[in-house]
């Protein structure tokens, strides 16, 4: 099937729409995402600071220059401290160094004097922090793929003055599964928010459309009713003479021929008569006077002529009306109810036992009618276009009931709607307010 053009127009709109929103997003996801970053470095490298000036602030720079080997009692001495930060502060390994980056003594009971060792690939840092004081490195990859960072505190003298000691802090960068966690959360949010702005910005769309659609509709039908007005005042003046002329001439006819084709004239300028009062009323809408009337009153000339229309083979009745007072344009109101009523009458001509049936309640300000009859339903081809002007499925019928029905009824603050219709019948619902403004 072949995409109308409006379908794609708004599938377009509603993409750029939701790319947008979740382009905006995205960028607020990404400066978002590097503040959280940038926090949690921030965070562990004040950690890591800690750790090394308060393990260097525990250390004596002139037992360390005679600290002769691993095995020496103020080496066990301080490996036990060492031990006893890790495991407090949680860091994977905690080391003594002298300035050059040899080891003197740390967590892993590493060889003294070593140079082979983690540490000593920072010697950029370790020199500046002589200079600096506690600093961190930037973050690392161990072999095993693990984030990492270190950090470097030197060791002081008696008198305040930097010795050329260190104490190194290896901690493994764990906020690195937080960083993980919060970009999978932002990428699905993102995904799932252009998801959904892309489904409403559709559904907006499309409802957009559906309303310039009914707008165009809705200006058609005026310019059409404006168009019908102005015709029906042009043909409604002589079409009365011309009616009035053919009953003059019929009454001086003797010829049983020419009396039939008199009486079939005056028969179509009849049906030309109702046709160019339907456009009146389509054109007109509800314009009366506003009175105070029960729905009993309203309903009751409706059903007698219904009555009238549908013969003897059909039973045309209401169910238990409420009484309801109204304050409404009675005569827009019968002429609405009486289109609906009679054309389910009409329709029940060739039923054998037919039947109307007229129900009617109060829900708040709203009444609502529902007509309902035991007919055949209405034929498919013309039940999308029902109310549309000039669609009918009678060989007499000008296709207006219906429409000025709706039209007079949206006048009174209400509507008509098809409810269902099919082989077992169908029903119409009508409402309008019960108090209606001038």
């Amino acid at each position: 099937m072949t995409r109308r053009p409006g379908n794609t127009q708004t599938l377009m709109l509603g993409l750029v729409f939701a790319l947008t929103v979740a382009g905006a997003l995205l960028g607020g996801a990404l400066i978002a995402y590097g503040y959280i970053e940038r926090g949690l470095e921030d965070q562990l490298e004040r950690r890591l600071r800690s750790y090394a000036a308060a393990a260097a602030a525990g250390l004596s720079a002139g037992a360390l220059e005679q600290l002769p080997s691993g095995d020496d009692p103020v080496a066990r001495l301080y490996r036990g401290r060492l031990a006893a930060l890790k495991q407090a502060s949680g860091v994977r390994r905690i080391a003594i160094l002298r300035r050059d980056g040899s080891l003197l003594v740390d967590t892993e009971d590493s060889p003294f004097g070593s140079r082979d060792y983690g540490f000593a690939n920072d010697a950029n840092e370790l020199e500046a922090c002589f200079s600096r004081g506690p600093l961190a490195t930037v973050a690392y990859r161990d072999t095993e793929g693990n984030l990492y960072r270190n950090g470097f505190a030197p060791v002081l003298n008696s008198d305040g003055t930097v010795a050329a000691f260190a104490v190194a802090v290896e901690i493994e960068a764990d906020y690195s599964a937080s960083l993980v966690a919060v970009r999978n959360t932002m990428a699905l949010t993102v995904g799932v928010v252009f998801a959904v702005t892309l489904l409403a910005a559709l559904v907006a769309a499309r409802a957009w459309g559906r309303v310039q659609r009914d707008l165009q509709k809705q200006t058609r039908l005026a310019e059409l009713a404006q168009f019908s007005a102005g015709m029906a005042h042009q043909i409604k003046n002589p079409l009365a003479a011309l009616r009035g002329y053919v009953e003059l001439l019929a009454r001086g006819l003797n010829d049983p021929l020419q009396k039939q084709i008199a009486d079939k004239l005056i028969s179509e300028i009849g049906a030309l008569d109702r046709v160019v009062r339907d456009f009146l009323q389509f054109s007109r809408g509800s314009k009366g006077s506003i009175e105070r009337i029960t729905l009993d009153q309203v309903l009751r000339p409706v059903l007698d002529t219904a009555r009238s229309l549908a013969g003897d083979t059909v039973t045309i009745r209401a169910d238990n009306l409420p009484a309801a007072e109204l304050e409404v344009d009675s005569t827009a109101l019968r002429e609405a109810l009486s289109n609906v009523v009679n054309n389910a009458a009409e329709a029940l001509r060739e039923v054998a036992a037919g039947q109307v049936t007229l129900r009617a309640a109060l829900r708040g300000p709203e009444v609502s009618v529902e007509v309902a009859d035991n007919g055949p339903g209405i034929p498919d081809e013309i039940r999308a276009r029902l109310f549309q002007p000039f669609v009918t499925g009678k060989a007499d019928g000008t296709g207006l009931g219906l429409a000025i029905a709706r039209r007079l009824l949206r006048d009174l603050g209400g509507d008509l709607v098809l409810v269902q219709t099919g082989p077992a019948g169908t029903i119409f619902r009508a409402t309008f307010l019960k108090e209606t403004e001038p």
